[in-house]
């Protein structure tokens, strides 16, 4: 019969998975993406296919999650500076969260990140380290210049070294912010 290798990283969540809100990206052969489309509808709002070659989905995923985390460093960025003149974080978050970011990413980030609320842990720093080391690596090997990579790449770093392993990634990129910044 032999093996096939299909591709289908998500988007998403836990709350979006139980809510079968996820995103698909798929890829590889299309008799098996064929095969496995009712399985990944049944837990998605979309499936969004890129190709056959079976890795293109990856590509996508890390590029994502760089986009990912790229945003929540200049969230944090950005509501660390409105704190440090005393405006209020969370305010600022819902600003732009409603207008000029209307957006998942910087509603469910934002308001994390300017609440310092960290509770659901939804990927680890351990995790979104990984995916900062795979994307650098890949801007390496294929000579594409991604300066925003190196920044994000050494806050996780620097969250793994302080034992924040097993916490949000969020958490782990705004405190670290917060922290250079000389806040609690």
């Amino acid at each position: 019969m032999g093996c096939h290798y299909l591709t289908s990283p998500v988007f998403g969540r836990p709350e979006a998975a139980a809510a079968k809100k996820l995103w698909v990206c798929v890829s590889g052969p299309d008799k098996i993406k064929a095969a496995a489309r009712p399985l990944l509808e049944s837990t998605s709002q979309g499936i969004i296919d890129f190709g056959e070659e079976a890795g293109a989905a990856n590509v996508v995923k890390l590029a994502g999650n760089f986009m990912i985390q790229a945003s929540m460093e200049m969230m944090a960025e950005a509501y660390t500076l409105a704190e440090k003149y005393k405006v209020d974080r969370t305010k600022v978050a819902d600003f732009f969260g409603s207008t000029l970011f209307n957006a998942p990413i910087f509603k469910t980030y934002g308001k994390m990140i300017a609440e310092k609320d960290y509770s659901q842990i939804g990927f680890t720093a351990q995790l979104g380290y990984k995916d900062a080391r795979l994307v650098h690596s890949m801007a390496q090997q294929s000579q594409t210049p991604m300066p925003f990579v190196s920044v994000v790449h050494n806050r996780l770093l620097s969250a793994l070294a302080k034992g924040w392993n097993g916490r949000d990634w969020a958490e782990a990129i705004s405190r670290g912010v917060t922290d250079d910044a000389g806040i609690e």
